[in-house]
Protein backbone atom coordinates (compact mmCIF):
# COMPACT_ATOMS: atom_id res chain seq x y z
CA UNK A 1 0.00 0.00 0.00
CA UNK A 2 1.50 3.48 -0.98
CA UNK A 3 1.49 6.62 0.63
CA UNK A 4 2.13 9.36 -2.15
CA UNK A 5 4.34 12.31 -1.47
CA UNK A 6 1.93 15.01 -2.66
CA UNK A 7 2.61 18.92 -2.43
CA UNK A 8 -0.71 20.60 -1.39
CA UNK A 9 -1.85 22.13 1.30
CA UNK A 10 -3.51 20.66 4.60
CA UNK A 11 -6.75 22.30 3.26
CA UNK A 12 -6.91 20.45 0.12
CA UNK A 13 -6.09 17.07 1.19
CA UNK A 14 -8.10 16.99 4.26
CA UNK A 15 -11.24 17.64 2.22
CA UNK A 16 -12.85 14.46 1.25
CA UNK A 17 -14.13 15.94 -2.42
CA UNK A 18 -11.19 17.50 -3.01
CA UNK A 19 -10.11 16.95 -6.87
CA UNK A 20 -6.56 16.60 -5.35
CA UNK A 21 -8.10 12.55 -4.65
CA UNK A 22 -9.32 12.22 -7.96
CA UNK A 23 -5.47 11.15 -8.63
CA UNK A 24 -4.28 9.11 -5.75
CA UNK A 25 -4.46 5.18 -6.31
CA UNK A 26 -6.77 3.60 -3.89
CA UNK A 27 -6.67 0.49 -2.23
CA UNK A 28 -9.83 -1.87 -1.99
CA UNK A 29 -9.90 -4.04 1.62
CA UNK A 30 -12.16 -6.84 1.81
CA UNK A 31 -12.89 -6.40 5.48
CA UNK A 32 -14.52 -8.99 7.75
CA UNK A 33 -16.75 -9.12 10.71
CA UNK A 34 -14.93 -9.22 14.41
CA UNK A 35 -15.01 -12.59 15.69
CA UNK A 36 -17.23 -12.73 18.81
CA UNK A 37 -14.91 -14.69 21.02
CA UNK A 38 -12.46 -11.39 21.04
CA UNK A 39 -15.33 -9.25 22.60
CA UNK A 40 -14.75 -8.00 25.56
CA UNK A 41 -18.69 -7.61 26.75
CA UNK A 42 -20.20 -11.21 27.91
CA UNK A 43 -23.04 -9.75 27.04
CA UNK A 44 -22.29 -9.38 23.45
CA UNK A 45 -21.11 -12.72 23.06
CA UNK A 46 -24.54 -13.94 24.28
CA UNK A 47 -26.59 -11.65 22.66
CA UNK A 48 -24.83 -10.98 18.97
CA UNK A 49 -24.85 -13.42 15.68
CA UNK A 50 -21.40 -13.11 14.20
CA UNK A 51 -23.04 -13.64 10.74
CA UNK A 52 -24.74 -10.57 11.23
CA UNK A 53 -22.02 -8.31 12.38
CA UNK A 54 -19.34 -6.38 10.31
CA UNK A 55 -21.69 -5.00 7.78
CA UNK A 56 -19.38 -3.00 5.96
CA UNK A 57 -17.33 -5.63 3.83
CA UNK A 58 -15.31 -3.24 1.41
CA UNK A 59 -13.45 -0.09 1.99
CA UNK A 60 -11.12 2.01 -0.12
CA UNK A 61 -8.24 3.40 1.27
CA UNK A 62 -6.41 6.49 -0.20
CA UNK A 63 -3.23 7.97 1.75
CA UNK A 64 -0.47 11.02 0.77
CA UNK A 65 1.66 13.20 2.36
CA UNK A 66 3.40 16.64 1.96
CA UNK A 67 6.71 15.95 3.92
CA UNK A 68 4.93 17.49 7.04
CA UNK A 69 1.65 15.75 7.58
CA UNK A 70 -0.13 12.46 6.38
CA UNK A 71 -3.44 12.32 4.84
CA UNK A 72 -5.57 9.24 4.86
CA UNK A 73 -9.06 8.76 2.78
CA UNK A 74 -11.39 6.22 4.10
CA UNK A 75 -14.68 5.77 1.69
CA UNK A 76 -17.10 2.82 1.85
CA UNK A 77 -20.58 2.44 0.83
CA UNK A 78 -23.14 3.11 3.39
CA UNK A 79 -27.42 3.43 2.62
CA UNK A 80 -27.78 5.32 5.92
CA UNK A 81 -26.00 7.96 7.73
CA UNK A 82 -26.04 7.13 11.23
CA UNK A 83 -24.87 10.45 13.71
CA UNK A 84 -26.51 9.80 16.91
CA UNK A 85 -27.50 7.15 19.62
CA UNK A 86 -31.38 6.82 19.02
CA UNK A 87 -32.27 3.70 20.40
CA UNK A 88 -30.93 0.90 21.90
CA UNK A 89 -29.44 -0.96 18.75
CA UNK A 90 -29.10 2.20 16.50
CA UNK A 91 -25.49 4.17 16.77
CA UNK A 92 -23.33 6.07 15.06
CA UNK A 93 -21.25 5.19 12.38
CA UNK A 94 -17.69 5.13 12.46
CA UNK A 95 -13.90 4.34 10.93
CA UNK A 96 -10.56 4.06 12.65
CA UNK A 97 -6.88 3.53 11.59
CA UNK A 98 -4.97 0.93 13.37
CA UNK A 99 -0.93 0.74 13.79
CA UNK A 100 1.90 -0.33 15.80
CA UNK A 101 2.62 1.52 18.70
CA UNK A 102 6.47 0.82 18.33
CA UNK A 103 6.27 0.76 14.77
CA UNK A 104 9.75 2.00 14.55
CA UNK A 105 11.42 -0.83 16.95
CA UNK A 106 11.91 -3.97 15.10
CA UNK A 107 12.82 -5.59 18.45
CA UNK A 108 8.86 -5.31 19.15
CA UNK A 109 6.73 -8.22 17.62
CA UNK A 110 3.54 -7.28 15.56
CA UNK A 111 0.98 -7.24 17.98
CA UNK A 112 -2.19 -9.22 17.61
CA UNK A 113 -4.46 -7.31 15.33
CA UNK A 114 -7.91 -8.72 15.85
CA UNK A 115 -6.82 -8.31 19.35
CA UNK A 116 -6.16 -4.92 19.91
CA UNK A 117 -2.24 -5.70 20.63
CA UNK A 118 -1.35 -6.76 23.66
CA UNK A 119 0.79 -6.01 26.93
CA UNK A 120 4.16 -6.26 25.55
CA UNK A 121 3.02 -4.90 21.99
CA UNK A 122 0.86 -1.80 21.70
CA UNK A 123 -1.47 -0.41 19.15
CA UNK A 124 -2.42 3.00 18.60
CA UNK A 125 -5.77 3.83 16.53
CA UNK A 126 -7.14 6.84 15.09
CA UNK A 127 -10.83 7.05 16.20
CA UNK A 128 -13.47 8.67 13.80
CA UNK A 129 -17.15 8.86 14.50
CA UNK A 130 -20.18 10.40 13.12
CA UNK A 131 -20.78 12.30 16.44
CA UNK A 132 -17.48 13.51 17.10
CA UNK A 133 -18.39 16.80 14.83
CA UNK A 134 -14.99 15.78 12.88
CA UNK A 135 -12.94 16.30 16.25
CA UNK A 136 -11.39 12.44 15.95
CA UNK A 137 -9.88 10.54 19.21
CA UNK A 138 -6.42 9.23 19.71
CA UNK A 139 -6.40 6.14 21.73
CA UNK A 140 -3.92 3.15 22.90
CA UNK A 141 -4.55 -0.62 23.43
CA UNK A 142 -2.47 -3.33 25.20
CA UNK A 143 -5.20 -6.05 24.66
CA UNK A 144 -8.92 -6.22 24.34
CA UNK A 145 -10.91 -3.81 26.77
CA UNK A 146 -7.90 -2.12 27.58
CA UNK A 147 -8.21 1.06 25.24
CA UNK A 148 -7.43 4.75 26.56
CA UNK A 149 -8.38 7.93 25.08
CA UNK A 150 -5.40 10.81 25.55
CA UNK A 151 -6.37 13.93 26.50
CA UNK A 152 -4.75 15.52 23.46
CA UNK A 153 -4.94 14.98 20.55
CA UNK A 154 -3.53 16.45 16.69
CA UNK A 155 -5.55 14.29 14.85
CA UNK A 156 -8.31 16.19 12.55
CA UNK A 157 -10.51 15.00 10.29
CA UNK A 158 -13.23 16.04 7.92
CA UNK A 159 -16.39 13.92 6.69
CA UNK A 160 -18.73 13.95 4.01
CA UNK A 161 -21.59 11.25 3.09
CA UNK A 162 -23.70 11.53 0.04
CA UNK A 163 -25.21 9.44 -2.42
CA UNK A 164 -24.85 6.21 -0.36
CA UNK A 165 -21.70 6.61 0.73
CA UNK A 166 -19.03 8.14 3.68
CA UNK A 167 -15.88 9.52 2.54
CA UNK A 168 -13.21 10.18 5.67
CA UNK A 169 -9.81 12.32 5.55
CA UNK A 170 -7.55 11.56 8.68
CA UNK A 171 -4.38 13.89 9.20
CA UNK A 172 -1.99 14.12 11.44
CA UNK A 173 1.65 15.50 11.66
CA UNK A 174 3.98 12.81 10.60
CA UNK A 175 5.68 13.49 13.87
CA UNK A 176 4.87 14.05 17.14
CA UNK A 177 7.83 13.66 19.10
CA UNK A 178 5.82 15.07 22.31
CA UNK A 179 3.65 12.24 22.49
CA UNK A 180 5.36 9.35 21.42
CA UNK A 181 4.58 6.91 24.28
CA UNK A 182 0.81 7.93 22.55
CA UNK A 183 1.25 7.94 18.85
CA UNK A 184 3.30 5.91 16.22
CA UNK A 185 5.90 8.10 14.66
CA UNK A 186 5.88 8.31 11.13
CA UNK A 187 8.33 9.26 8.54
CA UNK A 188 8.64 9.73 5.15
CA UNK A 189 11.03 6.64 3.33
CA UNK A 190 9.57 4.60 6.30
CA UNK A 191 7.17 2.17 6.30
CA UNK A 192 4.41 1.20 8.93
CA UNK A 193 1.97 -1.67 9.65
CA UNK A 194 -1.62 -0.38 9.20
CA UNK A 195 -4.97 -1.58 9.78
CA UNK A 196 -8.43 -0.15 9.54
CA UNK A 197 -11.82 -0.61 11.36
CA UNK A 198 -15.99 0.65 9.89
CA UNK A 199 -18.60 0.45 12.42
CA UNK A 200 -22.55 0.66 10.67
CA UNK A 201 -24.48 2.35 12.90
CA UNK A 202 -27.75 1.32 11.85
CA UNK A 203 -26.90 -2.62 12.55
CA UNK A 204 -26.33 -2.02 16.02
CA UNK A 205 -22.41 -1.40 15.64
CA UNK A 206 -20.07 -0.04 18.69
CA UNK A 207 -17.09 -0.76 20.67
CA UNK A 208 -15.56 -4.09 19.48
CA UNK A 209 -18.70 -4.66 17.21
CA UNK A 210 -17.16 -3.92 13.81
CA UNK A 211 -15.52 -4.92 10.82
CA UNK A 212 -12.02 -4.70 10.25
CA UNK A 213 -8.82 -5.70 8.27
CA UNK A 214 -7.70 -8.99 9.29
CA UNK A 215 -3.99 -8.56 8.28
CA UNK A 216 -1.95 -5.86 8.60
CA UNK A 217 -1.04 -4.10 5.68
CA UNK A 218 2.54 -2.06 4.87
CA UNK A 219 1.91 1.54 4.38
CA UNK A 220 5.18 2.23 2.46
CA UNK A 221 5.30 6.73 2.50
CA UNK A 222 7.50 7.64 -0.50
CA UNK A 223 10.74 9.87 0.13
Amino acid sequence: MQCKKLTASREQLLDPVAPAWNSIPGEPLTMAATPLANQPSEYIKASRDEKQIGKVRNLMVQAVHNEQDIFIRLSWEDASENVAITDNNQFPDGCGILMPLNASDAQHPDPPIDEMGSKDAPVNAWFWRADFKDEPRNTIAHGLGTTQFSKKSPIQSKSTWGNGAWAVVFMRPLAVPDQKDEMTQLAAGKSVKVGFAVWEGSNGERAGVKSFSKEWRELALES
